[in-house]
């Protein structure tokens, strides 16, 4: 199993229904969970982009949903892979979690753009984000910011998320 690699694996469940279900995987230690993280988060299983979070992160995801830590980036030149933007929005602070979704929206000029959403630690980080990369030219498109509203999540679908736990009961 590509997860127990990065260590003891306690217990492999399903999160929701197919399609778009999760897999948790807890792990015996916070290390371990880290590592998977680190490691196997955007990579692509059989053709799936594979989101991985920590516990912490998805409650701290859950906590700051609305409260200005996510945008909604729109009008993505469909060249532009996760990867690259996961790395420029970095820039900015630490990314909790970040999605692209492509040919999402047509361009006013009728081109496919993709769009995305980042999520980030600290509001100043996403503030920081914003007011940077607002109107700025990447690649061929100029994308837009503007935050996260809970109807925006019906943009997003089809992302396996292999959320990774640490079970402190395994220490004792």
């Amino acid at each position: 199993m590509l997860f127990s690699q990065y260590g003891d694996i306690v217990s492999v469940r399903q999160a929701d229904t197919p399609p778009d279900c999760g897999i948790i995987f807890d792990f015996a230690t916070c290390e371990a969970a880290a590592e998977a993280q680190s490691i196997v988060n955007l990579a692509s299983l059989r053709g799936t982009t594979c989101r991985c979070l920590l516990v912490s992160a998805l409650e701290e995801i859950r906590r700051t949903m609305v409260s200005g830590n996510r945008f909604i980036v729109e009008n993505i030149d469909p060249a532009i892979e996760v990867h690259g933007l996961w790395d420029v929005c970095s820039l900015f602070g630490q990314v909790l979690d970040c999605k692209l979704q492509p040919m999402a929206t047509d361009a006013p000029d009728g081109r496919p753009v993709s769009v995305a959403f980042v999520h980030y630690l600290r509001e100043e980080e996403a503030a920081a984000a914003k007011n940077t990369l607002d109107k700025m030219q990447i690649g061929e498109c100029e994308v837009r910011m503007r935050p996260f509203q809970w109807d925006d999540s019906n943009m997003f679908s089809g992302a396996m998320y292999a959320r990774l736990m640490y079970n402190p009961y395994m220490d004792a």
